[in-house]
């Protein structure tokens, strides 16, 4: 079977359908050679794993040229026995043609396809006049970043890459405990996140990777020159020590400090700016289920790190610097993707516009924006601007989840309602 598709901009629309199938052969028609060059290049990076042996064509047709694209589509037809076009993207121009062709070949095997993002599925046009529903098969992140030309960069946890979270149970009641802290007052657990995160910068392992030892005389320049000041919060302090979640809290005559953290995982938690908001997102969502005890995302990532370009460079041996973002949570539900930017403390409009740029680039039209900021109304005007601007750029705001009875309740109900599903949840 010869699977031909009209290349579109959306990387998405140019594989959703095949991934259904796996045809022996896929041509892709459109006008610009390097576009559709590159992109088969992508392709078949992630079809490698999941069909190896698929061939890759590309046929060339002028622009805006009806006889161009009758005479390509009519090659293809009459040089393949089977041919399936998906008719979801690409130029208006190769769908009129294709009708025209249609007709001049009555008697050839032609079926059609379109894809629905919607509900994840390709609605197949059989020669008998029936329609077909198949169910795409599941997308990993890692894939849906390659089809648009970037690469997901894994690490290890001490990397500035995307870390895969050891979620056993002690470190879930870790990460809730940290979470259940946090949400009791944001602002004062930010500050003093601050803080222990500055000590990493300035200060030195002692014995043990989990033990840090900070000079005031360095720190207190440190958090001078980003716009803070030391400060000791005796009632975060207290519930980290009670919690086991730092095992030593010392200050000696002003002049050191000293925290010793339960394990490395809990260090990365108390360490990172947000990363309490975080995981407590992407756990939710790792652990979310539909009515029939199944994943309701099919894949989830904290802090994912995405190369523009999918290769990582040696910047001062080459001279070339990587251009990188990175994803607070990334989701996928289908074919979709569902890019999360957690803000626990002050937002500025530039984050919204950071949002919504990677998640076109990598997402492409069908991607979905989620901004979960808990403080948002709290910031007054600003608040309501960052409100209705979320509106108008179409990213869905996740925020009224701190508290204690209820809040894990709405955020669940806020993530299900990113990609509707009329299963719901346990």
């Amino acid at each position: 079977m010869t699977y031909v598709e009209f290349f579109d901009k959306d990387a998405t629309e140019n594989i959703c359908a095949c991934l259904a199938y796996s045809p022996n052969k896929i041509i892709y028609v459109g006008d610009s050679d390097e576009q559709m060059t590159k992109s088969i290049d992508n392709y078949k990076q992630v079809f490698a794993r999941r069909a190896p042996k698929m061939e890759f064509i590309k046929k060339v047709v002028e622009k805006d040229n009806l006889d161009s694209a009758i005479t390509v589509l009519s090659q293809i037809i009459e040089e393949n026995e089977e041919c399936v076009f998906d008719i979801t993207g690409g130029a208006e121009i190769l769908a009129v043609a294709l009708g025209i062709v249609y007709a001049k070949y009555p008697d050839k095997k032609i079926r059609l396809r379109r894809f629905n993002v919607n509900e994840s599925t390709v609605c197949d046009c059989t020669p008998d006049g029936k329609t077909v529903y198949q169910v795409v098969p599941k997308f990993s992140i890692s894939e849906n970043v390659r089809i648009y030309g970037g690469k997901v960069m894994f690490g290890r946890i001490d990397q500035h890459k995307t870390y895969l979270w050891n979620l056993m149970p002690d470190f879930l009641r870790d990460a809730e405990l940290i979470w259940g802290i946090c949400r009791g007052n944001p602002r004062l657990w930010n500050t003093q996140i601050g803080v222990f995160e500055a000590m990493e910068e300035v200060g030195r392992v002692n014995g043990s990777t989990l033990t840090t030892v900070a000079s005031r005389r360095a720190l207190d320049p440190y958090l001078k020159r980003h716009k803070a000041r030391y400060r000791k919060i005796n009632g975060i302090i207290n519930q980290l020590l009670a919690n086991g979640l730092i095992t030593r809290f010392e200050e000696k005559d002003e002049e050191t400090v000293t925290v010793s953290y339960k394990n490395e995982q809990v260090k990365k938690c108390l360490t990172t700016a947000g990363m309490a908001l975080e995981l407590k997102v992407y756990i939710t969502a790792k652990l979310l289920k539909d009515k029939n005890g199944n994943p309701y995302f099919d894949d989830a990532l904290n802090g994912v790190l995405i190369d523009w370009d999918g290769f990582a460079h040696d910047e001062k041996r080459e001279e070339i610097f990587d251009t990188e973002n990175e994803i607070d949570v990334m989701l996928m539900r289908g074919i979709t993707p569902i890019f999360i930017s957690c803000k626990n403390g002050n937002i500025t409009s530039e984050e919204l516009y950071k949002l919504d740029t990677v998640a076109k680039r990598f997402g492409g039209k069908h991607a979905k924006r989620v901004l979960v900021a808990p403080s948002i109304e709290t910031l007054g005007d600003t608040g309501e601007y960052l409100i209705q601007r979320a509106k108008d750029m179409n990213i869905l705001l996740i925020k009224d989840i701190l508290g204690a009875s209820d809040g894990d309740e709405k955020l669940k109900n806020g993530l299900m309602s990113i990609v509707k599903d009329s299963d719901g949840i346990n």
